[in-house]
């Protein structure tokens, strides 16, 4: 109970400096259509970060490109928020934006690498404690939850990590729920951290409505040193019946628009399949990175600059998805 209230006292503290956006992203998604679309940050870090040949963009314009770009809702790197997520100007700044841009924020992404199943308890407790500023500034921001990564001891039997991994979720829920706040894991890394039905199993250890998954097109890296890969099609099938969002992450696409490593069509009849209804967010990743199978009918065509690989992305997924979305761009 302490824990609850004092989270509760500091959620309350940023909210009162904040305004909240006209629309929330849980009220979005319930009273629209199927799917909406919502851009994630990451998509343009490299912009966001100054990175060299590339236009610098302020973070706090995110909201406003999203919605220029035809966006219903806004993801955030936890990467770029940075040490703003406890500044209730910077936040009431997010808000006014997005409220201006027509967007609800939706998501959090947060990157911690404290792994929340420590086997140490005390560990464990700290790791979760360290999520508590991210869950105010969430709830300041009126999203649905935030991701986190899912990280366990490593060295441990799958089952022992699962175990752990779910008891430091479950303390995590704690906070979230009195919030209205989802707690999302993705696969994120590499091993058993995208190994979509081993998270899948975690989930459902936490069993709370407010736990679930957040299934990713690409991050399916089994290990890295080898280029060995879990089953995409397969991890995404297992995570979806306790999905809270969707991420579709894209790189490089075809002449005629497809994406070279994912088949997007058969992963959004998974998603349609699995009765799935929410938010799914554009990643687009870019050229490079992690080592990908190229599926052998597609060819890249000239790498694209973040905005043209956003587009792409979203005109793939208006193209697949037609009238289960709420705009066309």
């Amino acid at each position: 109970m302490k824990r609850r209230q004092f989270l509760g006292s500091a959620a309350t503290t940023i909210l009162g400096a904040c305004v909240l956006p006209h629309a929330t992203a849980q009220t979005a998604v319930k009273d629209g259509p199927r799917y909406r679309l919502a851009l994630g940050q990451w998509s343009f870090h490299r912009a966001f970060r100054g990175e060299a040949g590339v236009a610098r963009r302020d973070p706090l314009e995110f909201p406003t490109i999203a919605g220029e770009l035809g966006f219903s809702g806004v993801d955030y790197s936890g990467h770029l928020l940075a040490e703003h997520h406890t500044s209730p100007i910077h936040l009431a700044e997010l808000n006014r934006r997005a409220s201006n841009a027509g967007v609800s924020n939706v998501v959090i992404l947060v990157d911690l690498s404290d792994p929340l199943g420590a086997a140490d308890t005390a560990a464990r407790k700290a790791n979760v404690e360290k999520y508590r500023p991210w869950l105010a500034a969430a709830a300041t921001l009126g999203c649905t939850g935030i991701r986190v990564n899912p990280i366990a001891e490593g060295n441990r039997p799958a089952g022992e990590q699962a175990r752990l991994l779910a008891d430091g979720l479950a303390r995590l829920v704690e906070f979230s729920a009195p919030l209205n706040l989802d707690v999302m894991i993705e696969n994120h890394g590499e091993g058993l951290r995208t190994d979509g039905a081993w998270l899948a199993s975690v989930a459902k250890r936490v069993a709370h409505p407010r736990c679930g998954t957040l299934p990713d097109f690409g991050n399916f890296q089994k290990n890295r040193t080898t280029g060995e890969f879990h089953d995409r099609y397969t991890g995404v099938a297992a995570m979806l019946p306790l999905a809270k969002a969707v991420c579709a992450k894209s790189h490089d696409f075809d002449a005629n628009g497809n994406e070279c490593y994912s088949d997007y069509g058969r992963l959004l009849n998974l998603v349609a399949d699995s009765g799935f209804r929410g938010w799914i967010e554009v990643e687009y990743e870019g050229p490079g990175g992690s080592p990908r199978t190229l599926s052998a009918t597609r060819s890249p065509e000239q790498p694209l600059g973040e905005r043209e690989g956003t587009l792409a992305t979203k005109r793939l997924l208006e193209k697949l998805l037609g009238a289960d979305l709420s705009r066309k761009g």
